[in-house]
């Protein structure tokens, strides 16, 4: 009879260990999430100051946007284009969500650009997700992807 108890206890311990452990993943997962967040932040004060050495920051070395149209470039040719040209724009963020994987995350939401570029209108509203891993204690954006949503 003193076996039920005694699996009973071991049982009872075994789920507080899980549940300590979940706690403590799922308050490490908070807070990289508001890092990550503050890191969008950031990008999207970079992208409407034309801030290159933020970007430069913000972007792994390999980093590799593909647009709208469905091309792909990489990190220098996105810093020259910010640096060089023509555009005056507003950037927003909403809709940002954050799931992380131990030293990946990913990050989508819905971007707001309004803005002029060589005086056209180049104001959009585009679906995006970035992918940030954690390197050297460090996150950085290694890919991204935007997808345009058309006016109805």
């Amino acid at each position: 009879m003193k076996v039920i108890p005694v699996i009973f206890a071991v049982i009872l311990m075994a789920c507080c260990t899980v549940g300590q452990t979940m706690n403590t993943q799922a308050n490490r997962n908070r807070g990289v999430e508001q890092e990550l967040r503050k890191l969008e932040s950031h990008w999207q004060e970079a992208l409407t100051q034309r801030d290159v050495a933020m970007l430069d920051r913000l972007m792994a070395d390999d980093y590799v946007l593909t647009t709208v149209s469905g091309e792909v470039v990489n990190k220098a040719r996105v810093l020259a284009e910010v640096k060089s040209a023509n555009a005056t724009a507003d950037v927003r963020n909403t809709e940002v969500a954050v799931r992380v994987y131990g030293d990946v995350a990913i990050v989508t939401g819905l971007v707001l650009i309004s803005g002029k570029f060589n005086d056209k209108d180049v104001s959009t509203r585009s679906r995006y997700i970035k992918v940030y891993v954690k390197h050297q204690e460090q996150w950085r954006v290694v890919a991204a992807q935007a997808t345009l949503i058309m006016q109805q």
